[in-house]
């Protein structure tokens, strides 16, 4: 074998590199030098970014935000962004519970004639009675402790479901520790996902959304339904008024496919 140049590998926005390449004198044939570590740390740096995606939006970063501040790292569109977060999410895996009672927390604010009025209610999740329901004068983090700590167990593993508000997560680990799994209500969850949608979707985010929507409940069928309509469109994507017209029939399709799945 003979030295015959290199090969360049290029990444763009990352870097390159040169891999020599090798011409056998006798049969002709060429090979190269092993480049699989220029692989690994192609992966290695994506995979960060997987993990970067994650805990921004943990923190309720927007897919357009990451993106900005990708720019200044290496330059990621929001809709790859979205589908890096989603492939993940899909990957997850959610251990079985066990033995664990399984409650939802919910408060309501009545009024007393002209007074504020603060209502925490438990319900059991499996049974769905209620374990307790109580008015207080405030809804303070003190009286939230106080009132978990007097109708649950603290010292059982517990599954509480909750909506969106910000303080839930320090005062259930305060109580609980380390015997609390914590799941926000798959309702808010699922406005969350359709929030991040503009009203009016193309048929590839309304794709993407269902997928999403598919981790709480089974959307199975509107995705197959999405996934045919979505390889029709390549025959139209070309010609922008075919597309605009074939988009609005699309969506009407969908729609009534919809509609009859809910009867």
């Amino acid at each position: 074998m003979v030295h015959n140049g290199y090969n360049l590998y290029i990444k763009k926005g990352l870097g390159k590199i040169s891999i020599g390449r090798y011409k056998c004198q006798n049969c002709g044939s060429t090979d190269e030098e092993d480049h699989s570590f220029w692989e690994g740390l192609k992966t290695l740096l994506f995979d960060s970014f997987n993990n970067f995606f994650q805990v921004l939006r943990y923190h309720k970063v927007s897919y357009d935000g990451i993106s900005d501040i990708m720019s200044f790292i290496f330059p990621r569109s929001r809709s790859t962004i979205f589908r890096t977060f989603n492939k993940e999410m899909e990957q997850e895996n959610v251990p079985i519970l066990e033995n664990v009672h399984m409650v939802h927390y919910d408060e309501q604010h009545p009024k007393e004639g002209r007074c504020q009025k603060y209502r925490l209610t438990l319900l059991d999740a499996k049974t769905q009675r209620t374990i307790a329901d109580e008015l207080f004068e405030d809804k303070s983090s003190e009286t939230i402790k106080t009132f978990l700590r007097k109708n649950l167990d603290t010292s059982e593993p517990v599954f509480i479901v909750t909506d969106f508000d910000k303080r839930y997560p320090d005062i259930l680990k305060e109580v609980f520790g380390d015997k609390l799994v914590h799941q926000y209500c798959l309702m808010h969850l699922n406005k969350l996902i359709v929030s991040d949608f503009p009203k009016k979707t193309t048929i590839e985010q309304e794709l993407l959304k269902y997928r999403l929507l598919n981790i709480f409940y089974n959307r199975e069928n509107e995705i197959k339904f999405l996934e045919k309509i979505l390889s029709e469109e390549l025959n139209v994507i070309m010609n922008e008024e075919k597309h605009q017209e074939w988009s609005i029939k699309a969506k009407k399709e969908f729609n009534r496919f919809r509609y009859k799945l809910k009867l």
